[in-house]
C-alpha cells in the first residue's frame, strides 16, 4: 500500500517557489499597487484613499493626484486640496471638452506615489491607452506606486452576475487578471443602512438623483446583494493567497477558512449524478468545487463507453462551472490526497464502494489518510445491485495472473535446458517475466514477478533442491540484487510508458499556445495576425481551417483554406458563434449539426471575429486534455487585434 512520500508534506513544489520568486522579482521592479475595493459609490473609498495618502506625506512619501473624481463632496474635497494635483489634460472630441489624467506629466513628474479615481474609466478618444487601468499598467512598469478606486461591478468576471441583480448591464469592465497585479486589495465598507441614509442627506448625489437612486440601483436588496458579492470576492482572493503561502512554504493542510470540496469520480454510469451532487453540496457549503479525474497508469486512458461516461460528466463539471483537473498515476488514492493537500481541499466526496474489497479500495485508504478533512461518500440513486460475483475482490488482477503465467513458462523452458547452459543463465532466463511485466505491466506487477520468481528458482535449481533453502549465499546477493533491479526496472518503464504519451498529447498545446503567443508578441499588421493564426491553426490538427471577421453584410472568410466548407449552414452557425460570444458546432452541445467547429476571437467583451475548424476526426482532437486550446488560441488573436486597434 503506497504512502504519500514526506517530501510532498515537507517540501514545496518548484513550480510554487517558481511563482513565488517571480512575484518578488516582479514586486521589485514594479510600483506598489493597492486598490479600494467597494460595492457602491459613496462607501467611501476615495475619502479613504486620500486620507492614507495624506499619512504616506506624513511619512515622508512624495504623494501626488493624479486624477480623483470629488462629486463636489466636501468633506471629500479638503483632503484632495491638501495633496499636490497634477493638472488634468484637456482633450476635445467632437466639440466637448473632456478631462483625463495627463500620463505624461505624471511620468516626468515621477513621483513615489500617484493616486488614480475610478479604475475602470474608459479615455477618451486620442488617448494613448483606452483604458484607464492601461494607463496604471503604465506607471507600475515605470516604478510609480499606484493607489486606485473601483466599484465591484467593474470586475470582468461578474459581470453577468451584476447584471442580474440589477437589471444593468455594465460596459467599462476590468480583466480579473489585472486585479491580480495588485499588492493589496482593501475593502471600504458601510452597511446598506448607512449608504441609504448617505444617500438620502445628498453626501453621494444631489437633488433628484439621490432619490433616484435609492428607488433603482441602490434599493436596499441590491445593495445586500452587492455587498455580499464583494465579500465573497476578497475572500476567494485571500483564500488564493493563503494557499499560495501554504504551498510555497509546504505548509500541510487543510486550514479550513474557506471551503472547497473535492469531488474525485471514475468513468461509469453514475459519474455525472456525481458530479451533480457534488456541485449540490457545494452551493450547500457555499464552497468552491473542483472535479478530479485519475486515470491509473496500469489500465491507461479509458475507452469506448467510459471514455463517453466521462466526457459528458466533466462538460456537466464546466456547464455548472466547477474546475476540471485530470491527472495520471500509479495510486488513485495517492493522487486524490495529494491534490487535497496541496489546495488546500477541506471536504471529498468518493463514490461509496459496494463491493466487499473496501479494505482494499482507494475509498478506504483516502478515509484513512486523511485527517482534518471531511469524506462525503456517494451512493447513486438507483443503482442496481452488483452480483455477488462481482463484489468479492479479485486477489490477483489481470496483469499479476499473466505475469504467474509468464513466470511457469520461463520455468518449464529452464527444465528443458538444464544440462544445457550454466545455472547463471538460467536464472537470466528465469527473469525475463520481471522484464516483460515491468514493460507491460504495473510497478507492482514486476515486483511481484521478481520475487515469485526467485523463489521458484531457488526451490527448482538451486541445491539443496525441492526447498526454500540457500547453501550457497551468493544466490542470496544475486536474488536480493534483482529485486532491486526489478524495481528500478519497473519504475523507470512505467514512467517511459505513460509519460511519452501525455507529452506527445501537450505537444499540441505547447506548439498550439506557446508558439502562438511568441509569433503574435510583435505583429504590427492586422492581416498578419490573421495568418499567423491560421498557420498555427493548421499545426494544430488535421483538417481544413479558416478565419471569419465582421464585414457589413455579416462575416466573411479573412484567411484560410481555400475548400473550407463555407455553406450556408456552416455561416448560420458562424455568425450565430459571433453576435452570442460563445464557442459552438462539432464537439460542443451548441448547433451540432454541422461541420465545423467555431471559436470566437473574445478579449475584454468585445469579439473580433471566429476561428474555423474543420477537423478530420473531432472525437480525436477535442479531448478532455486538448479541447480548450482552440479557444486560447482565439483570446490570443483577440488580444493582438485588440492591440492593433487602439
Amino acid at each position: 500500500m503506497n504512502s504519500i512520500p514526506d517530501r510532498d508534506r515537507t517540501r514545496p513544489a518548484p513550480e510554487d517557489l517558481l511563482a513565488l520568486a517571480n512575484a518578488e522579482d516582479r514586486a521589485a521592479r514594479q510600483g506598489k499597487f493597492i486598490i479600494y475595493l467597494g460595492y457602491a459609490s459613496g462607501v467611501g473609498k476615495t475619502y479613504t484613499m486620500l486620507w492614507d495618502a495624506i499619512q504616506r506625506t506624513t511619512e515622508g512619501a512624495d504623494v501626488v493626484i493624479g486624477y480623483v473624481e470629488t462629486h463636489k463632496r466636501i468633506e471629500t474635497d479638503a483632503l484632495a486640496a491638501s495633496l499636490e494635483t497634477i493638472p488634468p489634460e484637456q482633450i476635445w472630441y467632437q466639440g466637448l471638452e473632456m478631462r483625463e489624467m495627463d500620463l505624461d506629466a505624471i511620468m516626468a513628474r515621477k513621483p513615489s506615489i500617484v493616486l488614480v479615481d475610478e479604475l475602470a474609466h474608459t479615455n477618451a478618444p486620442g488617448s494613448r491607452h483606452l483604458k484607464r487601468y492601461q494607463d496604471i499598467e503604465e506607471l507600475l512598469r515605470a516604478g510609480i506606486s499606484v493607489y486606485t478606486t473601483v466599484n465591484i461591478q467593474h470586475v470582468e468576471s461578474l459581470n453577468d452576475a451584476i447584471s442580474q441583480i440589477t437589471g444593468i448591464q455594465v460596459k467599462e469592465t476590468v480583466p480579473d487578471t489585472f486585479f491580480d497585479l495588485a499588492d493589496d486589495i482593501r475593502l471600504i465598507d458601510l452597511t446598506p443602512e448607512e449608504l441609504i441614509a448617505r444617500l438620502k442627506a445628498g453626501k453621494v448625489y444631489l437633488g433628484e438623483m439621490a432619490a433616484q437612486a435609492v428607488d433603482h440601483f441602490f434599493s436596499t436588496g441590491n445593495l445586500i446583494a452587492l455587498r455580499q458579492l464583494t465579500l465573497r470576492y476578497l475572500a476567494r482572493r485571500t483564500d488564493r493567497q493563503m494557499v499560495t503561502h501554504m504551498r510555497a512554504r509546504a505548509i500541510p493542510g487543510p486550514w479550513p477558512a474557506v471551503e472547497r470540496l473535492l469531488v474525485a469520480i471514475r468513468p461509469g454510469p453514475s459519474a455525472e449524478a456525481m458530479v451533480r451532487a457534488a456541485y449540490r453540496d457545494s452551493q450547500r457549503l457555499n464552497a468552491e468545487w473542483v472535479v478530479l479525474s485519475v486515470e491509473e497508469e496500469r489500465e491507461g486512458p479509458p475507452k469506448g463507453q467510459e471514455k463517453a461516461w466521462l466526457a459528458d460528466a466533466m462538460d456537466t463539471a464546466r456547464k455548472l462551472g466547477g474546475k476540471i483537473v485530470i491527472y495520471r498515476g500509479e495510486d488513485v488514492a495517492h493522487e486524490i490526497l495529494r491534490y487535497a493537500r496541496q489546495h488546500n481541499v477541506t471536504t471529498i466526496m468518493l463514490g461509496k464502494p459496494r463491493g466487499l474489497d473496501i479494505l482494499v479500495s482507494p475509498v478506504y485508504r483516502v478515509m484513512r489518510r486523511s485527517p482534518g478533512i471531511d469524506i462525503i461518500l456517494f451512493d447513486a440513486k438507483g443503482a442496481p445491485s452488483l452480483p455477488l460475483e462481482e463484489q468479492i475482490p479479485r486477489l490477483l488482477p489481470r496483469d499479476y495472473l499473466i505475469t504467474l503465467v509468464l513466470i511457469l513458462a520461463v520455468t518449464l523452458l529452464n527444465y528443458l535446458l538444464i544440462g544445457t547452459i550454466s545455472t547463471a543463465n538460467l536464472i537470466i532466463i528465469q527473469l525475463l517475466p520481471v522484464v516483460v511485466s515491468a514493460w507491460f505491466f504495473s510497478r507492482g506487477a514486476s515486483v511481484f514477478a521478481a520475487v515469485v520468481s526467485i523463489f521458484v528458482f531457488d526451490f527448482a535449481f538451486v541445491s539443496p533442491y525441492y526447498t526454500l533453502n540457500v547453501s550457497d549465499w551468493e544466490y542470496f546477493i544475486s536474488f536480493a540484487g534483482y529485486v532491486v533491479i526489478a524495481i528500478i526496472i519497473s519504475h523507470l518503464a512505467n514512467r517511459l510508458r505513460y509519460l511519452i504519451p501525455q507529452i506527445r498529447e501537450s505537444e499540441a498545446t505547447v506548439a498550439a499556445v506557446a508558439g502562438l503567443s511568441k509569433d503574435l508578441v510583435d505583429t504590427q499588421r492586422y492581416d498578419e495576425v490573421l495568418e499567423i493564426l491560421a498557420r498555427h491553426m493548421r499545426s494544430f490538427a488535421p483538417g481544413r481551417v479558416a478565419i471569419l471577421v465582421p464585414d457589413e453584410g455579416g462575416l466573411r472568410v479573412a484567411t484560410g483554406d481555400q475548400d473550407y466548407p463555407s455553406t450556408d449552414k456552416e455561416m448560420t452557425i458562424a455568425r450565430w458563434v459571433y453576435e452570442n460570444g460563445e464557442v459552438a458546432g462539432q464537439g460542443t452541445d451548441t448547433l451540432v449539426g454541422g461541420i465545423g467547429h467555431y471559436v470566437p476571437m473574445k478579449a475584454h467583451g468585445l469579439v473580433y471575429g471566429v476561428l474555423a475548424f474543420a477537423f478530420q476526426n473531432p472525437d480525436a482532437v477535442l479531448t478532455l486534455e486538448t479541447k480548450g486550446v482552440p479557444e486560447a488560441m482565439a483570446q490570443l488573436g483577440a488580444l493582438a487585434l485588440e492591440r492593433l486597434m487602439k
